[in-house]
């Protein structure tokens, strides 16, 4: 596939070419948000570093930090950071 052709997928569809942990990560990021949501704010969630299903996604913890700016770059997640808590949003 040309790489023109595939920018512009990436325009219709922002998880077209992402790395493959990446796309493992917006997936959990996605169960988390049913699971840990904010009851202020239902938009947004938390990530507990504990929970297993963020250790099998194959990723360290640079690696996880790597993937969330590159859902950020790609404007897929918005990340907050409030009173020592780190709060997150998908689109």
């Amino acid at each position: 596939m040309r790489n023109g052709s595939l920018q512009s997928f990436a325009k219709i569809n922002p998880l077209v070419g992402l790395p493959p942990k990446t796309l493992r990560l917006y997936s959990v990021l996605g169960v988390f948000k049913k699971e840990y949501s904010s009851s202020e704010k239902p938009d947004w969630f938390r990530v507990p570093e504990a929970d297993q299903r963020l250790k099998n996604i194959g990723l360290s913890k640079r690696g996880i930090e790597k993937a969330f700016q590159e859902l950020v770059r790609v404007d897929l997640l918005q990340i907050h950071e409030e009173r020592d808590a780190r709060w997150y949003s998908l689109k």
